[in-house]
């Protein structure tokens, strides 16, 4: 059978009921686990993993491609609602949809993260299902080379994000940076600035930075603002609004570069999510006609980030179907899933089982479009916890925190972590220091270093090696002109401004 037929035979087996169940079910869980804070859409698809072993591999695969492409986007509805993100790949929707929020446009922000989030994820998954083996050989050629390139863009994205200050974003990044490097050296296995403590010795885990800097942080804030604000008592039913045909239309431009962007970063391995989120957010900020807005509640930041994170999805499957190479954490598992049941992802998978293949393109193709579905019903149980008053609901998301955190690793350096960065976010915010720089720094400045310590290593520390390899020479003559843009920006226009005062004073 051609690949056409195989596809419409896929289609009708993912409607089977056990698939179909899989799909809703896995949705469902992964929008749930992305919302809440400290329990991440990595976390949900190990915990399905066991109820995996008395399926055959297509339910299995459906059920955590569905908690794949939930996970993802559930975080940016506690982001959008409360200003804190799910998880790191949120934190670029949570900048503009709370803004939004904050503006009285929550309804709109929650079917515009819908939306762009679905679209996004179903353009990729045609783009998987079309032209999977070419677009997985352009990946198998990257090297550590190329993925320095890819994060460094990223890096770079903080120059672009609206700040009152360049310096300051920069003073941020770099701490967010040093933040990154304590712990033991992935490459050589030493410790650095521990100072001999066991409680650093285990690093510190960017989740729990997140959760601190944004969820009690933000809490802090409120309540500490609580007696300037005079109390509306609870608030109206809120509702979500998705967008319309014409919006979406209107949308397109930012839709497409986040598809465009999330698609091919989702394909190198390891870039995963989070570098798709960032850097779309930095190229959408560079080509949008109102940069001024991004930061203040940017509904084509939004949409360019929604759009990125789901289509990153369909990018980090390639590799895993055709070369048998995970693309992110989440399908890392899902190839134990596949070894699990006694398969080899790869090339050979295509001849021996294409129609489950083709049933796994199907469903997640079905999963982007029933995510409209779930997403508009998880948003609606979310959206009527912001009835709740401020206080109780500040008391629960705290006590919350401090259960996620400790979750995460079972470690209770990680609360003194959280409640130390907590504090921390509330200074920066009364004192107007950028959050998102440090945030980027910490995320991605060890992934940085890793790929440049490797890409060293392989070259013989010949650092000419990241100019001599044409994709990572491109990317990085792009970072750097993102970098200096906004200084010949401003230069040109301090010209033009003395020009016209020039003008005005010889008339």
């Amino acid at each position: 059978m051609n690949g056409l037929e195989l596809f419409w035979v896929g289609l009708a087996n993912a409607f089977s009921p056990l698939n179909f169940l899989m799909m809703l079910t896995g949705l469902v869980i992964g929008v749930l686990a992305g919302a809440l804070p400290g329990i991440t859409m990595l976390n949900a698809i190990v915990l399905v993993l066991p109820f995996t072993y008395s399926m055959d591999i297509v339910p299995s695969l459906l059920l955590m491609t569905a908690v794949y492409g939930g996970g993802i986007f559930g975080g940016s509805i506690t982001g959008i609602l409360f200003n804190i993100p799910g998880d790191p790949m949120n934190v670029p929707a949570t900048w503009e949809g709370y803004a939004l929020h904050r503006k009285g446009h929550v309804a709109k922000a929650l079917g515009v993260a819908i939306m762009a989030s679905a679209l996004g994820g179903f353009l990729s998954c045609l783009v998987m299902t079309l032209v999977s083996p070419p677009f997985a050989r352009v990946a198998l050629s990257f090297s550590a080379t190329e993925y320095f390139a890819v994060v460094f863009l990223g890096l770079v994205s903080v120059v672009v994000i609206n700040t009152r200050s360049v310096a300051s974003s920069l003073v941020c990044l770099f701490l967010g940076m040093l933040l990154g490097t304590i712990g033991i050296d992935d490459t050589f296995g030493s410790a650095r600035f521990t100072f001999n403590s066991r409680l650093l010795e285990t690093g510190i885990n960017f989740t729990i930075v997140l959760i601190g800097l944004f969820a009690i942080g933000e809490v802090l804030e409120q309540l500490c603002e609580r007696d300037k604000i005079p109390d509306q008592g609870l608030k109206e039913r809120p509702k979500v609004s998705l967008m319309t045909p014409r919006e979406v239309w209107a949308f397109k431009g930012p839709l497409l570069r986040g598809f465009g962007s999330g698609t091919m970063i989702g394909m190198i391995p390891g870039a995963g999510a989070t570098v798709a989120s960032f850097v779309s957010y930095g190229i959408e900020r560079q080509v949008s006609r109102k940069p001024e807005e991004f930061g203040k509640g940017s509904w084509d930041g939004l949409n360019a980030t929604s759009s990125a994170i789901n289509a990153s999805t369909g990018g980090a499957m390639i590799p895993l179907l055709t070369l048998g190479i995970p693309g992110s954490g989440a399908t890392a598992v899902m190839m134990g899933a596949f070894l699990m049941h006694g398969i080899q992802p790869g090339p050979l998978l295509f001849d021996k089982a294409p129609e489950s293949v083709y049933t796994i393109f199907a469903g997640m193709l079905l999963c982007n479009l029933i995510m409209i579905f779930a997403g508009w019903v998880c948003s609606k149980f979310f959206s009527e916890l912001m009835r709740v008053p401020e206080t109780i609901m500040g008391a629960f998301i705290i006590v919350f925190c401090f259960v996620g955190a400790y979750a995460l690793r079972n470690d209770t350096s990680d609360l003194w972590y959280m409640a130390f960065f907590g504090v921390l976010g509330y200074f920066m915010r009364r004192y107007r220091l950028p959050i998102p720089p440090l945030v980027l720094g910490i995320i991605l400045g060890p992934l940085a270093e890793r790929y440049f310590l490797t890409a060293m290593i392989a070259s013989n520390n010949d650092v000419s090696v990241f100019f001599t390899r044409p994709v990572s020479a491109g990317i990085l003559l792009v970072s750097i002109g993102m970098l200096f843009w906004p200084l010949l920006q401003a230069r040109m226009n301090r010209r033009k401004a003395a020009a016209q005062a020039a003008a005005v004073a010889g008339s």
